[in-house]
């Protein structure tokens, strides 16, 4: 019978860390033919306009501090409202409602015979993933965190400091979010990332035309080697990153080294 309980036990968490492992966000990125996702860091908060703020910590504490806590999360709303970024309640008509939420995690240590407290702050961004195979297996995780904060402070300075360090944490949270949120690229619907597909495609650069005089060597500006004109790697060098030279002296001053397989 433990033998059997046993088994059960490890069925269960084998099964939980192999949700964990093909969890992804939700909802998919799309196709995306414009190429407007590519490249673009932080892609887990793209397509977010909207979301909750969720201040937690034990409940005691939450007791004890209720009215510091309380400011706390109205100087968040007004930090993300400057950006554009709305603020969602957490309830509607007395339920909790399922949105991206900004978490942010307090605990305070009181220290014995002292007037000291340890702190331990840390901001996450948790919304919806799914299993890729199984659309409807949802849960609430966190695709954004911020590095936790730990220090001591005096219990007459814990209110400013906490506040201070969540504030940090919450700008840190806005800078990522506006790379992922381009001004001129939100989608359409605040939460919905297949928009983006009908964002307008990005402008396609003129390929640059060079002289004869400048085109003798050529080399990409992310290497140090230059070629020949004619050269099958100058021909796969991108016009954007193409650089010319006139003689192979010009290249050479340049910190270039000649390409060993057209010796230029």
């Amino acid at each position: 019978m433990r033998t059997a309980n046993q088994l059960l036990i490890l069925t269960v968490i084998t099964t939980i860390f192999t949700v964990c492992a093909f969890a992804k966000v939700e909802p998919d990125l799309p196709e995306d033919p414009t190429y407007i996702l590519i490249g673009r860091a932080h892609p887990e908060l793209t397509g977010i306009r909207g979301l909750c703020i969720d201040i937690s910590m034990p409940q005691a504490q939450a007791k004890k501090y209720a009215s510091i806590w309380k400011e706390l999360k109205s100087k968040i709303e007004s930090k993300l409202a400057l950006h554009g970024i709305t603020v969602i309640p957490q309830f509607h008509n007395g339920r909790k409602i399922t949105c991206p939420a900004l978490r942010v995690d307090i605990n305070l240590l009181s220290l014995d015979n002292s007037q000291q407290h340890v702190f331990r702050v840390q901001t996450s961004l948790a919304r919806s993933v799914h299993l890729a195979t199984q659309p409807k297996l949802g849960f609430q995780a966190d695709v954004w965190k911020e590095k936790a904060a730990m220090q001591e402070v005096s219990v007459q300075n814990m209110p400013a400091t906490v506040t201070a360090v969540v504030l940090a944490q919450v700008d840190s949270f806005i800078e990522d979010y506006r790379i992922a949120n381009p001004p001129g690229r939100q989608p359409a619907d605040a939460n919905e990332i297949a928009a983006l597909i009908t964002t307008p495609a990005r402008e396609t650069k003129k390929p640059v035309k060079l002289t004869t005089a400048e085109s003798k060597f050529v080399a990409s500006k992310n290497s140090k080697v230059f070629h020949k004109s004619t050269c099958s790697s100058a021909k796969r060098i991108k016009p954007g990153n193409l650089v010319s030279y006139g003689t192979r002296e010009k290249a050479a001053e340049a910190g270039k080294r000649p390409c060993k397989i057209c010796k230029p």
